[in-house]
């Protein structure tokens, strides 16, 4: 539709919530050889929350690169982050923060900033979807989202014409994190349940969508 592919150059592609790395997996075995090792490189990124699946990832993402191009190399872009917590990245709804307040190891942080110095072109993935779920992690305490709240207040809700409207979880939370982080000519898919098709509460979001 934009006169691009998946393997193309500038065509960078981000997993928000990976879990253990099953769509970038399936990533890697689609992407054509010769182009696979750049975008491996610099143009794949993944987040993952739980510390367990974070390395489980890393494990599903390198091994099928590595038997497909005949040679270990590191993932260098999957990151440890809660992904609704970083807004380190310029956006319609809310002004960039200027620093990312992570307690996080260095790489770590390296790779969370590299990540958000990229124009994003399409964004893939099955993000958590349980309403009574504040955090992605159900063994850590419940987070917040303030800032990311707003940004759903200001647009979902405000086109909404239902009596009340609350609109806080995690899967509005996670279309207006994407439809804010995608760069200009973008794609963002996800799996979904079908609720927003119909619900009277959705629909602030499906005007929005469409707009968007």
């Amino acid at each position: 539709h934009f006169g691009r592919l998946l393997a193309d150059k500038n065509v960078e592609i981000l997993d928000p919530a990976t879990g253990t790395g099953t769509f970038i997996a399936e990533l890697i075995d689609y992407l054509p050889t010769q182009k696979l090792e750049y975008k491996y490189l610099h143009e794949i990124h993944a987040n993952e929350i739980a510390i367990l699946p974070y390395y489980i990832a890393n494990l599903n993402i390198e091994y099928p690169f590595q038997q497909k191009m005949g040679k270990y190399v590191e993932f260098p872009n999957l990151c440890w982050v809660d992904t609704l917590q970083n807004l380190d990245f310029a956006h319609t709804y809310q002004h960039k923060q200027e620093d990312l307040q992570l307690d996080l190891f260095v790489e770590n942080a390296v790779r969370i900033r590299r990540q958000n110095e990229r124009k994003i072109s399409v964004i893939i993935g099955n993000p958590p979807y349980n309403a009574n779920q504040q955090s992605e992690n159900d063994n850590n305490p419940n987070w917040s989202y303030p800032h990311l709240d707003e940004a759903i207040r200001q647009t979902y809700i405000a086109n909404s014409t239902a009596q009340k409207t609350k609109l806080y979880d995690m899967y509005a939370r996670f279309f207006r994190w994407a439809s804010n982080r995608l760069h200009e000519n973008g794609i963002l898919v996800f799996v979904t349940n079908n609720s927003f098709l119909e619900a009277r509460t959705f629909d602030g979001f499906r005007k929005v969508v469409s707009d968007e």
